[in-house]
C-alpha cells in the first residue's frame, strides 16, 4: 500500500509550522492581485506582513483575490506522485472557489499517467480554519495507518460538523469582491449594520443575521456558538482576524463566557487572499458544531 500525502491550498490559513505539525505536505497558493500584480497567497505571509497588508487597504488599496490553476496542482500533484505516493487533496469549498474543480482537472488528466497510484480530491465544504481542523482530523487518521477510502468516508460524513462564524467591520470590502451590493453596504454602513455570517450545507456564506454594533455581533455570535457549538466534545476555538486581534482577543473572551469549562482559544491572521474580501477587522471563527447552523438561512 503507498504512502499517503495531503495537499490543500491556502485558504486553510496554515502557516509553515501548523503545516508541518499536521502533516500537510504541499499547500497549493491561491492568489491576490494590485493593480497589475500578481502575488502568492499564504499563510507565512512572504511579501508582506500581516500590518502591512491590512494597512494598505485601509489606506485605499486595493486587492482582488486570483484563483489557482490547473497547471499548480498538476505541479503539485506530480511532485509526489513521481515519489511513489497516493495523494489526498482537501481543497476550499467548491461554493466560494474553484480550487477544487482545478484539482479535479488535474487528477483527470494525470491519473492515466499513474495508474497504480491513486488521486483522490475532496470538496471540504469549508474553508480557513474550518477545513484545517478536519485535516488535522483525516492527518491523525492517517498516521493511525487507516486507508485512503477510511479518510475519504470519514470527510464525506462528518465535514458538516466543521463551522465557521464570522463578521465584518465593514461592508465595503464585500461590496467591492461583489458579496453584497452597493446598496446594502451604502446603507450599512451608514447604520453600522454587522451581517453575522455561517456556511450554509453546500459551503456558500450566508448571512443568518444583522445586528446594530460591533459589540452587539461579538454578543450574538457568543450565543450562537452557546446555542450550535459541540464545545464540550471538542474545546477548541480558532479565531482569525484581519489585524484586530485586541478585538479577535475581546471577542474570544465573549465566548468563553457562555462556558463554564476552558476552552482552548487559538489566534491568527486571516489570509491575503480571503483578506481581499473581508478588510480589516474581519473576524473568523471556527469550532465543531451542530449541523444545523448550516441550516438556518432556509
Amino acid at each position: 500500500m503507498n504512502k499517503i500525502v495531503i495537499i490543500t491550498d491556502s485558504s486553510s490559513c496554515l502557516d509553515s509550522k501548523t503545516m508541518a505539525l499536521y502533516g500537510v505536505s504541499e499547500i497549493v497558493p491561491m492568489h491576490y492581485r494590485l493593480e497589475d500584480k500578481l502575488f502568492d497567497a499564504d499563510g507565512d505571509w512572504k511579501v508582506q506582513s500581516p500590518k502591512e497588508y491590512y494597512d494598505m487597504m485601509r489606506n485605499g488599496a486595493l486587492f482582488k483575490s486570483a484563483q489557482i490553476t490547473c497547471e499548480q496542482y498538476k505541479e503539485a500533484f506530480k511532485k509526489y506522485l513521481d515519489q511513489g505516493f497516493d495523494i489526498l487533496s482537501i481543497s476550499c469549498t467548491g461554493a466560494l472557489s474553484s480550487s477544487v474543480k482545478e484539482s479535479f482537472r488535474a487528477k483527470d488528466e494525470l491519473a492515466p499517467l499513474y495508474p497504480n497510484q491513486k488521486i483522490v480530491c475532496v470538496d471540504s465544504a469549508n474553508c480557513h480554519y474550518s477545513m484545517s481542523m478536519m485535516i488535522k482530523d483525516v492527518a491523525k487518521m492517517r498516521d493511525e495507518g487507516k486507508t485512503l477510502e477510511d479518510m475519504v468516508a470519514f470527510i464525506e460524513e462528518n465535514k458538516l460538523f466543521y463551522n465557521e462564524i464570522g463578521t465584518v467591520d465593514k461592508l465595503t470590502y464585500l461590496r467591492a469582491a461583489g458579496r453584497v451590493s452597493a446598496s446594502a453596504a451604502f446603507f450599512g454602513g451608514i447604520f453600522s449594520v454587522k451581517p453575522i455570517v455561517v456556511y450554509d450545507l453546500e459551503g456558500h456564506n450566508v448571512a443568518i443575521e444583522k445586528v446594530k454594533g460591533r459589540k452587539k455581533s461579538f454578543e450574538v455570535i457568543g450565543d450562537y456558538i452557546e446555542k450550535y457549538g459541540l464545545i464540550k466534545e471538542r474545546p477548541e476555538i480558532h479565531i482569525l482576524h484581519a489585524d484586530c486581534l485586541d478585538e479577535a482577543k475581546e471577542l474570544g473572551d465573549i465566548i468563553q463566557s457562555h462556558f463554564d469549562f476552558e476552552i482552548e482559544f487559538t489566534y491568527g491572521y486571516i489570509e491575503p487572499g480571503v483578506g481581499s474580501s473581508v478588510g480589516p477587522g474581519g473576524i473568523i471563527i471556527a469550532f465543531y458544531g451542530k449541523k444545523e447552523l448550516r441550516e438556518l438561512n432556509k
